[in-house]
């Protein structure tokens, strides 16, 4: 039986005939990886050198969407939420407006956009969803999660970093009977909607698995975590969680997920063969992640946990190899080329070497300005590093120019 995680890689089919790009949350499969080569393996003094920065986004704590040819962010400003389109070189080609956004206690973008070709997707703090023209930033549809789709408000704001496969869009309004909708990505029409569970409040990602051809939604509230059939929205699997979901990503490898836990500690389950049977093979109190999700690199998964420490646990045991301490209620991390992009919730970026018995810094640098906290998470595209912060959107160049 042949079991893999459905990669939504570059390129993709998300059109019938031919091939587009995607680009979404946390890399081409959701993982946190960046399949870049010729990388630097050490920074020079005071960081990697800063291509160009952009100061008016507005506020928002989304990752840019980044393809081969644009870059797509998002921000509110004067409550109104705003997608914004550059090219490499910087220049801003068109900024338009989505309408009203979440203004509460954390203002601003949650959700990533998901680009899919000449559509991009995304949904606002308030719950509303929209499809727009990643070609000139105009809406070609729109619908309210909450209205259209029983959703349950969300005290904070919605994060839903959505899904795109195929011709479906997969979002997570939270509501009873309808906690997970598949829609038609041309035109909203509502494809399947599953009851799942009823709590939205988790505000975690879901991922995609595809085992022996048939595709799985896997994704955690409050609650449960869940596995859904994507051809129809029945429900494959549940399992009650030992604690209270923070805004994290499962991770997946062959027919076993990693799922964060924050005040419980993280748990690794093993699948059944047939997928409608889950079992708990350790769980980790230590390993606390706290949005700013793991990395999994090889048979170790890397992540911040309890005790102000930034751990490096055994994936096939859970038990701790080794830790070291970092302060940061958040560290966001995701990899390329097995090295660890740290970026820490007071600005600190560091880039890591996990070795044998222990990480070994191979540099460090401030990100600087705004007053928000830093809890975005980068991106690594084409040699280039791209980091969110509040208002700004910061470039840096990471190419290794000795190839």
């Amino acid at each position: 039986m042949k079991i893999r995680i459905l990669f939504l890689l570059l390129p993709m089919l998300c059109y019938q005939g031919y091939t587009q790009e995607i680009s979404q949350w946390r890399g081409p499969n959701r993982d946190g990886i960046f399949p870049e080569t010729n990388l630097l393996k050490q920074w020079p003094d005071g960081g990697p050198k800063l291509l160009w920065k952009y100061d008016k986004l507005g506020a928002g704590y989304s990752s840019p969407a980044v393809t081969s040819t644009r870059i797509y962010e998002t921000g509110i400003v004067d409550s109104i939420g705003y997608v914004l389109c550059f090219d490499h070189s910087g220049k801003l080609l068109w900024r338009k407006p989505l309408g009203r956004d979440y203004t509460g206690e954390w203002p601003g973008v949650y959700s990533t956009p998901v680009i899919c070709g000449d559509l991009g997707y995304l949904v606002n703090g308030l719950g509303g969803l929209y499809c727009f023209s990643a070609v000139n930033g105009d809406v070609v549809w729109k619908r309210n999660i909450v209205n259209d789709y029983k959703g349950q408000k969300a005290p904070s704001g919605f994060l839903d970093n959505l899904i795109v496969d195929g011709e479906k869009l997969y979002c997570t309004p939270g509501g009873k009977g309808m906690n997970v909708v598949a829609l038609n990505r041309r035109n909203g029409g509502l494809v399947w909607a599953s009851g799942g569970d009823t709590i939205v409040d988790a505000y975690c990602t879901p991922i995609l698995v595809e085992n022996d051809g048939k595709k799985y939604f896997i994704y955690q509230t409050a609650r449960l975590i869940i596995a859904l059939e994507t051809d129809n929205g029945k429900l494959a699997w549940k399992h009650k969680k030992r604690g209270r979901s923070m805004p994290n990503t499962p991770v997946y490898q062959n027919g076993y997920l990693f799922m964060p836990d924050f005040n419980k500690g993280s748990t690794k389950l093993k699948i059944s063969k047939n997928w409608n049977e889950i079992t708990e093979v350790w769980s980790t109190p230590d390993m606390q992640t706290n949005m700013g999700d793991a990395v999994l690199l090889g048979n170790r998964i890397y992540g911040k946990g309890k005790n102000n420490k930034f751990y490096c646990v055994d994936w096939n045991t859970g038990k701790e190899l080794y830790s070291e301490p970092d302060k940061n209620m958040v560290t966001t991390i995701i990899s390329a080329e097995n090295l660890l992009y740290c970026y820490c919730y007071n600005g600190t970026f560091n880039l890591v070497s996990p070795m044998d018995k222990g990480f070994e810094k191979a540099g460090s640098f401030q990100v600087k300005g705004g007053s928000e906290n830093h809890c975005s998470h980068p991106v690594i595209k084409d040699g280039r590093l791209y980091i969110r912060h509040d208002n700004s959107l910061f470039v840096y160049n990471i190419m290794n120019a000795q190839p």
